[in-house]
């Protein structure tokens, strides 16, 4: 039952972390300029990498997959 719940916890933080990532690119696009750090783009990757790493995890202790 813990190992449901902590899934379940780790797939709702996945999909809250693509749409931070979600919203900090598109307020990027939108107010970026020449003062945006060059790392961004690694920082917005690593997220999403991230949140499919929570999201894949949170699937296997769902399902007993471990």
């Amino acid at each position: 039952m813990m190992e449901q719940l902590t899934g379940v916890v780790g797939i709702l933080l996945g999909i809250w972390e693509i749409y931070a990532v979600y919203k900090a690119f598109k307020d990027t696009k939108q107010r970026g300029n020449k003062n945006t750090s060059t790392f961004l783009p690694l920082a917005l990757w690593s997220g999403v990498v991230l949140a499919l790493a929570f999201i894949g995890i949170g699937i296997a202790l769902v399902m007993k997959v471990y």
